[in-house]
């Protein structure tokens, strides 16, 4: 079958590997539409200490049930991946707290096992039950699916951090992520949602979106003085970094109301991650500080549905579609703002 073998950062090529077999009480799934996300994209660069090259990654699998060994499943139905494996025995699975995306035993596709940048994809039996594969409508887009890995992170966070009606959202970052929890802020009952983003294509790409109802570029106006002018002064509910960036997280304090919310969603770089937070704001202004990145099976679940229902607009998001060897150009344009979300398709040329 092609795949794509990651041989180490910055060095990755489209060829021949061997078919897996299905395993014993697990599934062969013939991989349809697999997303390029952004930590597939710094594995590619830098790579990661839990992928030992050669290895096949990507974690955003929809297709269609090829060989069925688990007595849940039968050969013609479409599925969705769940990437975030859990154990369900660990202290943190068994924790009353819901916190089970924190599995000290987490199985990830394309980390653990050769995940779906490839033709075909074998899950072995862990991950081929109800809770972490689950079955699509016949006549559902498979394209659409692998956005639920991204919004099911989203979800997660917003419903500890509670973005509630009349809350008015900043959120700095219009990537996959910022404009994902733009539309769940809305859902949610946000009254106003402002968007930050420094590269302008980036941000004309998410004027497609209804829910947000500001846009913001702050190298060409300051975004203190926009966010203090839509509220009045006052201040945001909640404000969410949804991207790399240390001082976007320093900042962004600055512009909640007292006992607002900041949610540290956009990871930073392991040699850059030091931040320096102004601690007399936060003290005075009795603000919330919170970090959040992943998501538990029933968060996944939720995601998927609000796909498949139509309740979030995947078609929107999903910028761009591309065989699967074009990889190279998906990064890039991602990298550039010219996509929002690039699916790969194994079997176009």
């Amino acid at each position: 079958m092609k795949a794509l073998i990651f041989n180490g950062p910055n060095d990755f090529y489209y060829g021949d590997i061997e078919t897996p077999e299905c395993p014993e009480n697990g599934v062969l799934i013939k991989v349809i539409s697999v997303g390029l996300c952004g930590s597939d994209i710094r594995t590619f660069t830098s790579g990661h200490k839990k992928v030992k090259p050669p290895f096949v990654i990507g974690h955003e699998v929809a297709g269609i049930i090829e060989k069925s060994d688990s007595e849940y499943y039968k050969e013609g139905q479409k599925v969705m991946l769940n990437p975030g494996i859990t154990c369900g025995k660990c202290s943190y699975c068994t924790s009353d707290k819901n916190i089970k995306n924190q599995c000290k035993n987490l199985i990830v596709p394309g980390m653990n096992f050769y995940g779906g940048y490839a033709q075909y994809m074998a899950v072995p039996a862990v991950g081929s039950t109800p809770e972490f594969l689950h079955i699509l409508p016949d006549d559902f887009n498979l394209d659409l699916a692998p956005l639920s890995e991204t919004l099911a992170s989203v979800y997660s966070t917003h419903d500890f951090i509670n973005v509630t009606k009349g809350d008015t959202v900043l959120v700095i970052g219009a990537g996959p992520l910022g404009n994902l929890h733009s539309a769940m802020a809305k859902l949610r009952g946000a009254k106003k949602v402002i968007l930050s983003e420094v590269n302008q294509p980036r941000l004309d790409k998410a004027k497609r979106f209804d829910y947000i109802d500001v846009f913001v570029n702050p190298t060409k106006e300051s975004l203190e003085e926009v966010v203090m002018r839509e509220t009045n002064g006052d201040g945001v509910d909640v404000a969410i970094t949804a991207c790399p960036v240390g001082s976007a997280q320093e900042e962004a304090t600055h512009y909640l109301r007292p006992r607002g919310k900041l949610l540290l969603f956009g990871g930073l770089p392991h040699d850059n991650c030091r931040v320096n937070f102004d601690s007399n704001l936060i003290h005075y202004k009795e603000l919330q500080l919170c970090g959040g990145y992943s998501f538990d099976p029933v968060s996944f679940k939720a995601a998927l549905d609000l796909i498949v229902e139509g309740k979030i607009d995947a078609g929107k998001f999903i910028t761009h579609a591309i065989p699967l060897k074009e990889i190279k150009h998906g990064i890039e344009m991602t990298r550039t703002g010219e996509a929002i979300k690039v699916i790969l398709k194994p079997w176009e040329e």
